[in-house]
C-alpha cells in the first residue's frame, strides 16, 4: 500500500476517528525502527562497492562511509573485503575503535569511527582493489500523503505494510484514553499484528535459509561435509 492508503488504514483502525497526520507519520517511523532493528532482514542487506583501496593505504588512511545511502551497520563476521577483480580476496573483521592503537599493525582488521563515518584498515594492505562492504540499510521515511506507487515500505513486500498500521495504532491507543469499543478491539488487533509479524519473520527465515542451504562451512566432528554441499571456509 502507498502512503495515503496506509494513512487511511491507520484511521480505520482508529475507529474512523481522525488522527493527526504528523503524529501518524511519527508512529509509523517508530514502528519501522522497531521492526527493522529486530533482526538482519534479508531485504535490508546490501554490499557497497563504491570504495577502493591502494597498497599505500595506512592505518591512518580514512575511508569515508558517510556517503553510503541509509547505512545502518555492518553485518557478518568479515563485513569488509578487498577484491582485486580477479581471484584475490582479503577478509577484514571489525575490532573496537577504542583499541585502535593496539590493532594498528594487525592485518585483516579494521576500525570504524561512528562519529565521522570513516573506517580504517589496519596493518598492510596486501593488494589494491575494490572494497566489498556488507551492511544493513534502513528504509526511507514514508510520506503518508503520497498516492503514488503501490508499496511505501520498500524493499519489504507490500503485503506486510499493514503491520506498520497495527504497530502505529497500537502505540497510539496505548498512550491515550480509549472507549469500550477500542478496548474490546485491542486484543484482536494485537493478535492480527503478531500473526502478520510472524508471517514476515517466517518469510525472511526461508529467504535466509535458501542462501545457505547448500553450503557447509565446516567438517563437523571429522565426519566430512554433507553430500552435494559446497564447502566454504568463511
Amino acid at each position: 500500500m502507498n502512503g495515503s492508503v496506509l494513512y487511511q488504514f491507520i484511521k480505520d483502525l482508529n475507529g474512523g476517528a481522525a488522527i493527526d497526520i504528523t503524529l501518524a507519520g511519527q508512529l509509523v517511523e517508530t514502528a519501522k525502527a522497531i521492526i527493522e532493528e529486530e533482526r538482519e532482514w534479508t531485504v535490508l542487506r546490501k554490499t557497497d562497492t563504491s570504495k577502493t583501496v591502494a597498497t599505500s593505504s595506512l592505518w591512518t588512511t580514512a575511508i569515508d562511509l558517510s556517503t553510503i545511502t541509509n547505512f545502518s551497520r555492518f553485518y557478518g563476521d568479515f563485513p569488509v573485503r578487498i577484491f582485486d577483480g580477479d581471484n584475490k580476496i582479503a577478509h577484514y573483521r571489525q575490532v573496537p575503535w577504542e583499541e585502535r592503537l593496539r590493532f594498528k599493525d594487525v592485518s585483516n582488521t579494521f576500525v570504524f569511527d561512528e562519529n565521522s563515518g570513516n573506517i580504517y584498515l589496519n596493518g598492510l594492505v596486501p593488494f589494491a582493489g575494490t572494497l566489498y562492504i556488507n551492511h544493513l540499510v534502513f528504509t526511507a521515511a514514508i510520506d503518508l500523503t503520497s498516492e503514488s506507487g503501490s508499496n511505501a515500505w520498500t524493499p519489504f513486500q507490500a503485503r506486510f505494510s499493514a503491520l506498520l498500521g497495527y504497530y502505529a495504532i497500537g502505540i497510539h491507543k496505548g498512550a491515550i484514553d480509549y472507549d469500550s469499543i477500542n478496548k474490546l478491539m485491542l486484543p484482536e488487533n494485537r493478535f492480527v499484528m503478531m500473526a502478520l509479524k510472524n508471517a514476515l519473520s517466517d518469510w525472511d527465515n526461508k529467504r535466509q535459509l535458501s542462501a545457505i542451504d547448500n553450503t557447509d562451512p565446516t567438517d563437523i566432528y571429522g565426519q566430512g561435509h554433507r553430500d552435494g554441499a559446497i564447502n566454504i571456509d568463511d
